[in-house]
């Protein structure tokens, strides 16, 4: 039998060894362009939102800053009946004078990093929540009971401790703290019949007259809800912390914090407000010579030598400055002055007019250039020191 011979057929297409190469070489530089690309996309996207985190990180925080500035003096006594004073503060700071000061500062201060400024504001409401935002007023009934009313929003509860105090005593006395003895604190009260909040020791109330109830009002302010109480007032402070400072900071930088002294203990309470701060400055606007406007720019020194009424009568603006970087280290990025200005700047932008001038690459180091320095200004108008 004859055998069928089938042809075959040999393959005359494929890649050699040296395509393959080739091939394996374009893709890789391909992939390296592409991952390069993706890595420098994800960097600055990160970057990105780093900043754009401490941006509204920082909002929030001057927000508290103007906040508590703004209400500086509220609830605050002009006149104590008694001498000495029937109230202690802890460090640094610590009003000795009788009669509690709403805005004191001081430069170059020990307790804040890179001896920034140290700012302490006095309020009943410089402390958030509970009875610190509560005020209203005392006075009398058609039948002589006394009624504690309350003008906040949030109203006064039983058992809460509250300030008295009188409006005006005479001419020229105003704002005097009702003492009993050498306390100062009155408790609020719900008074079963008729149903009210009244005063549980009614020494603390005005006296009763034919007028009632048109008769005189004092002003009540709450305090806090611990019945520990050890002055008439709430105080807050800020400065520059230099304690659980977050990775990202540069070296030599802080948390800008927001202490709130504890009525009970003379503890503080810190909250951070804005993070990675190098320098925090406060000037003040001045009114010196009493014509109602500002004449003078002065540091934060300036208000050391004067009485509470001189700082209620001359303080008419303050300005806070705050230098911190956004986001964090960038080796791409190369800040461009080794010096800038924390304050108040001459129209040009050059002269420093108050405040100071921040050496950053002596006090951050070498790195100082690789972070995006940025000087944050809070301008704000107090008004409640009248």
């Amino acid at each position: 039998m004859k055998q069928r011979q089938y042809p075959v057929f040999l393959a005359k297409s494929g890649f050699s060894l040296v395509e393959l190469l080739i091939c394996l070489a374009i893709l890789a530089i391909l992939m390296t362009a592409i991952l390069s690309s993706f890595t420098s996309t994800m960097q600055r996207s990160a970057q990105q939102s780093s900043i754009a985190e401490t941006q509204i990180e920082t909002d929030v925080g001057l927000e508290l800053l103007r906040a508590d500035l703004e209400h500086a003096g509220f609830g605050l006594p002009w006149q104590l009946p008694a001498v000495p004073s029937p109230y202690l503060e802890p460090a640094p700071l610590a009003d000795v004078s009788n009669i509690p000061k709403a805005i004191i500062s001081e430069d170059t201060s020990g307790s804040s990093l890179n001896t920034s400024d140290y700012l302490v504001v006095r309020a009943t409401n410089a402390i958030r929540g509970g009875s610190a935002q509560k005020w209203g007023y005392v006075g009398r009934d058609n039948n002589h009971n006394v009624i504690v009313q309350s003008l906040s929003d949030d109203l006064f509860t039983n058992n809460e401790g509250v300030i008295v105090l009188r409006p005006e005593v005479s001419s020229g006395v105003y704002r005097q703290l009702i003492m009993k003895g050498t306390g100062y604190i009155a408790k609020v009260k719900n008074q079963a019949v008729p149903l009210s909040l009244t005063l549980e020791d009614q020494d603390f109330a005005p006296p009763p007259t034919p007028n009632d109830p048109d008769g005189e009002r004092f002003l009540v302010y709450g305090l806090n809800d611990d019945v520990n109480v050890r002055r008439p007032f709430n105080r807050t402070d800020y400065y520059i912390n230099n304690t659980n400072i977050p990775t990202h900071c540069a070296p030599q930088t802080g948390v800008l914090v927001k202490a709130t002294v504890n009525q009970a203990d003379d503890n503080f309470f810190i909250m951070p407000i804005v993070d990675c701060v190098a320098d925090f400055q406060v000037v003040y606007y001045l009114d010196t010579n009493g014509d109602g406007g500002w004449d003078q720019r002065a540091n934060a020194s300036s208000l050391s030598g004067l009485s509470a009424e001189q700082i209620r009568d001359q303080v008419k603006a303050v300005h806070c400055y705050i230098l911190a970087h956004e986001g964090a280290v960038d080796r791409s990025f190369a800040y461009s002055n080794a010096t800038i200005n924390v304050g108040d700047v001459d129209t040009a932008g050059t002269t420093l007019l108050a405040g100071r001038s921040f050496d950053l690459s002596a006090t951050i180091g070498g790195n100082w250039a690789n972070y995006r320095w940025k000087v944050y200004s809070l301008a704000v108008v107090p008004k409640n020191l009248h």
